[in-house]
């Protein structure tokens, strides 16, 4: 008893305050669990409107990098507080029940106290907070909110400080900001995912992959660019339109007067067999069926929305100044979830992408969307003008450009493979050193 009294007497601060720092600790990683949680909740929308209705918590949800670095700073402070006050005290609690080790009382007692403060730590400031955090993350938030609000205020001058020097020098290292929470990889999160649902497929992966990836996109980024769409002609003959639609073995062509900024519709190769009258006297018009037009900056989700409304396969797109840029089909569309599609009619077609071996090159198409080859090669090329590998080209140089001729563009090589009357065919690309040319220039022809 007198042990116990001797304890309490000497060391009321540690009692009180390692319980109030273990409830302070476990209460922010509940919060920064459950903000990470509904942050990322990609396939539960109820959860994040519900959250971001509660006006209590609904403001550290829109801030929701600031709120966790005010939780991070948080937990370094009462992970600071732990030690100070837990560790003392176990110590002298070995200490005084004299466990010794042929005579090492000190070590000893020092490593049961260490073991235990870290083990309680452990169990009730991170394991426990976390799996409540996951199961109950609105209460998480509701119950910690108060907390998080007072010690952002408190901490601000410190925090700032701090965060100041980090962004500092990560500028210095990186040459970028610093990511914030919005940059967790998503392949980390299907990867948990697939692991949470075992029976999840490689294919259920990309796919669900590239669906949350498309979210980014726009409709020009996918489009056929208009000097590659084949389309009838009604200042030509019938039987003119009937063979390029034999030469090309599409089934679907946009009908115009001259070219695609004069289109009327959309005419089906289906609706040419039905007809039942002389294949000379058919008029086109008349089994046009409409075609809707989509502006080029529109989000390739929409794009996909209208496409299923309206039960379309093919749409014109169109710029700021309603001229059309080119079509955008349902097939290159569903392409960016499931990968390329190919049918019998293109075991011809050239491949978009194919690396070289031996000579550490690339090859790549012209028709290559500039997003892919920024993935590829992990590179920004900061062009919004064009939407393709071949056009970002011919944009740089202000021309076509002659087979041979190279260019450096965001730190990649260029050369010129194959080009045509209207556009660059093919291209090889080279990753070069940091160091080498950033902007366009010829280097030889």
């Amino acid at each position: 008893m007198n042990f116990l009294t001797t304890i309490i007497s000497e060391y009321l601060t540690e009692l009180i305050g390692i319980p109030l720092t273990l409830l302070l600790n476990a209460l922010l990683v509940a919060c920064e669990i459950s903000l990470i949680k509904i942050r990322f909740s990609h396939f539960n929308t109820e959860l994040r409107d519900r959250v971001e209705e509660d006006k209590r918590i609904g403001s550290l949800f829109g801030s929701g990098d600031r709120t966790i670095r005010v939780i991070r700073f948080g937990l370094t402070v009462c992970l600071i507080l732990y030690a100070l006050l837990s560790y003392p005290l176990f110590k002298s609690l070995f200490n005084n029940l004299e466990i010794s080790a042929y005579g090492l009382v000190t070590p000893v007692s020092a490593l049961l106290a260490f073991t235990i403060a870290v083990s309680l730590h452990h169990l009730t400031g991170e394991l426990l907070p976390r799996a409540f955090g996951l199961a109950y993350p609105l209460r998480s938030l509701r119950m910690g909110t108060p907390l998080i609000v007072i010690f952002g205020w408190i901490s601000r001058p410190v925090r700032k400080l701090v965060f100041g020097l980090v962004s500092s020098f990560w500028m210095l290292w990186k040459k970028e900001d610093v990511p914030d929470l919005d940059s967790l990889d998503l392949e980390t999160q299907i990867e948990l995912l697939r692991k949470e649902s075992p029976e999840m497929s490689p294919v259920a992966q990309l796919i669900l992959k590239n669906t949350l990836m498309m979210r980014e996109l726009v409709v020009e980024d996918v489009l056929l660019p208009r000097n590659q769409v084949k389309y009838f002609d009604l200042n030509l003959p019938l039987q003119d339109n009937l063979e390029m639609a034999k030469e090309t073995g599409h089934t679907r062509f946009p009908l115009c007067y001259g070219d695609l900024d004069h289109c009327l519709g959309l005419i089906h190769i289906k609706d040419i067999f039905r007809h039942t009258g002389e294949l000379e006297q058919l008029d086109l018009r008349r089994i046009k069926r409409n075609m809707i037009r989509i502006d080029s900056e529109e989000p390739l989700e929409s794009a996909l929305t209208k496409f299923l409304s309206h039960r379309m396969h093919m749409a014109l797109v169109i710029d700021e100044f309603r001229g059309t840029e080119g079509v955008l089909t349902l097939e290159r569309i569903l392409e960016q979830l499931v990968g390329e599609i190919r049918d019998e009619f293109d075991a011809d077609e050239e491949v978009l992408i194919s690396p070289e071996m031996d000579s550490g090159e690339t090859v790549v198409s012209g028709l290559t969307p500039l997003h892919e080859i920024e993935g590829k090669f992990n590179v920004d090329f900061e062009n919004e003008e064009v939407s393709t590998i071949g056009g970002l080209v011919t944009s740089e140089l202000g021309r076509i450009p002659d087979v041979g001729t190279e260019i450096s563009i965001s730190s990649l090589q260029v050369e010129i493979t194959q080009v045509d009357e209207t556009r660059v065919v093919e291209v090889k690309i080279r990753p070069v050193d940091d160091s080498g040319e950033k902007h366009a220039d010829e280097s030889r022809e």
